[in-house]
């Protein structure tokens, strides 16, 4: 199953202008797959079946004049405000991983609604060690987002040949 996930920040100029005078900017999304469980097994909770976290951190590079978004150590420039909110803001196709089923389990899970939930959680400002400490203070802008979640589409039955 693939996901795209995406954070409304306040005025884009703001951010810009942040990076603009030497600061990063980090945001992380976690995107969670569930199943419902039904009967009494229901009463532990749904059953999570795939968890991930990306985290994506932003800075201007005032020597090329780029906006540049790191990803797992891999950057990617962007020339403009509006492209580079889009890419830092917006994660698009990520996979999760429902497992794999025996036949048996298959059939035994039909029906069973599955369902994505994910929030992110932006940092206007990342703070380096030791300023990290200023958070427990409250003095760092932390902006984290409430659960969304939405209903994922049944995947089709498979057919079973004899």
């Amino acid at each position: 199953m693939r996901v795209t996930v995406a954070y409304s920040p306040g005025p884009a100029d703001t951010l810009e202008r942040t990076l603009r005078d030497g600061l990063e900017s980090r945001i992380t999304f976690t995107v969670r797959l569930y199943e419902r469980r039904a009967g009494l097994a229901a009463l532990f909770g749904d059953a999570l079946l795939d968890e991930i976290s990306v985290s994506r951190v932003a800075f201007y590079d005032t020597l090329a004049g780029r906006f540049v978004v790191e990803q797992d150590g891999e950057p990617a420039a962007y020339a403009d405000g509006p492209s580079f909110a889009d890419g830092f803001f917006s994660l698009r196709g990520l996979a999760l991983d429902g497992g794999t089923r025996t036949g048996g389990e298959e059939a035994a899970g039909r029906g069973r609604t599955r369902y994505v939930a994910a929030r992110a959680q932006y940092d206007p400002v990342r703070l380096s060690p030791p300023l990290t400490i200023l958070t427990l203070f409250g003095v760092a802008a932390r902006a984290p987002t409430p659960w969304a979640r939405r209903d994922a589409p049944a995947a089709p039955a498979a057919d079973v040949l004899p």
